[in-house]
């Protein structure tokens, strides 16, 4: 830490709180963008955020505590670091334009204390993304209770909060943390779930309200698109007719505008999966099962020459990567898609989907396995490393690739 920080925190020590509070979880960030960000905290009384050179932000807080500090008019990609209550956190702001950057991603894990957190926050990434099964409660009931124990476990936990207080929080949910295993729509949790998502998690503007939690947001010329597939999904067990869908008819039409809107001004489009894309027509808890919904959007994708999409997925417990020759299911082909899969954080392995061109690792007992991703704006190109790694940091699989881009 620089002197003049020390120096500030210092300072704050000896200033008596008039109104003394205590942070019980957290804090923990989210919602970045260039000049804004929102750190969230489970606080009891009153309890402000500092940030050095700045007037202290009081927070808005829910029923429960959720604390909700709005940090604007920040300085684009430039690392701050804040105190609430007498816990610090870090975040760096997303930069304004072309920018390299790397984050990391992964998938079902309940054991908030297992090495792989602290592993991933040794990457100093800009983010870390969370795509499902971030607590294995398969809480069955409308019981907002009940989810709001699971999330403050999952906010807890050495390891866990060394990520947490290191990187910003972005997160979708898949089965086991929506709600009971290879849960939809019809699951009697839904509205609780919901509910405490848009409580807890400093997420982006959600465009279906209190509905489904879809949402995007940018870094320099990458975008990043969240959807949700438990919330508004068909059983997995009805005919794969054109009227199943995993996303329900208001997101597709979302995904597809944003899709249309990206194609042109993003060189690279990150689609976030919570499950996977490649695998032959079946029964199974992933697209495989809505096989018909996905050569919908694979001839979407052909006929308007979306080219530039790649999958971020996880659910399957392993690691593996696909150029796109697995993963082309439009009419006649012409539509691959690449796609990074990263899990379990700390789950039995297994495999799900494929084959996957790059290969698969399965993880032993007691492995971690995470994603690191490092995004490099050559200009004229943008250049995608990806690495499945373990908790100790072990390469398993990795894949590079590149997509053009007109410089800037």
């Amino acid at each position: 830490m620089l002197p003049t920080m020390k120096a500030f925190w210092f300072l704050c020590a000896l200033v008596p709180a008039v109104h003394a509070g205590t942070v019980e979880v957290g804090p923990w960030s989210g919602g970045v963008t260039p000049t804004s960000a929102v750190v969230k905290a489970k606080i009891t009384g009153e309890v402000l955020l500092e940030l050095p050179d700045r007037a202290p932000v009081t927070p808005s807080v829910s029923s429960n505590g959720i604390a909700t500090y709005l940090l604007t008019e920040l300085k684009p990609d430039h690392a701050y670091e804040y105190r609430v209550g007498n816990l610090t956190g870090h975040l760096r702001t997303f930069p304004e334009g072309p920018a390299s950057f790397r984050f990391v991603f992964g998938s079902c894990g309940a054991g908030n204390n297992r090495p792989v957190y602290a592993t991933m926050a040794a990457t100093q990434p800009l983010f870390y993304l969370n795509l499902g099964d971030w607590h294995y409660s398969d809480i069955a009931e409308n019981d907002q209770a009940v989810f709001r124990k699971a999330y403050d476990t999952a906010l807890s936990g050495q390891s866990a909060t060394t990520l947490y207080r290191t990187a910003p929080f972005v997160y979708v949910w898949d089965d086991h943390d929506y709600g009971p295993n290879d849960s939809d729509k019809t699951s009697p949790s839904r509205e609780a779930s919901r509910a405490t998502y848009r409580e807890y998690i400093a997420h982006y503007p959600l465009p279906a309200g209190d509905g489904a939690i879809y949402q995007t947001f940018d870094v320099g010329r990458v975008k990043f698109i969240l959807t949700d597939l438990r919330s508004e999904r068909s059983p997995n067990s009805e005919d794969d007719t054109a009227e199943k869908s995993m996303l329900g008819a208001p997101q597709k039409e979302w995904l597809k505008q944003q899709l249309l809107a990206a194609k042109d001004r993003y060189p690279l489009i990150f689609w976030v999966n919570s499950v996977t894309w490649i695998g032959k027509p079946g029964k199974s808890d992933n697209w495989s099962a809505f096989a018909t919904e996905r050569r919908e959007l694979s001839n979407f994708l052909k006929a308007n020459a979306i080219h530039n999409v790649c999958l971020l997925t996880g659910d399957a417990h392993m690691t593996s990567a696909d150029d796109g020759s697995n993963a082309d299911y439009a009419d006649g082909g012409g539509a691959p898609v690449r796609q990074l899969m990263s899990s379990p954080l700390d789950r039995r392995g297994n495999s799900k989907g494929g084959p996957y061109s790059h290969g698969g690792y399965i993880p032993g007992k007691d492995e971690g396995l995470y994603g690191l991703v490092t995004v490099d704006d050559q200009g004229d190109q943008i250049q995608v490393t990806f690495s499945g790694r373990n908790h100790l940091d072990s390469e398993k699989v990795t894949y590079q690739f590149s997509v053009p881009a007109n410089k800037p």
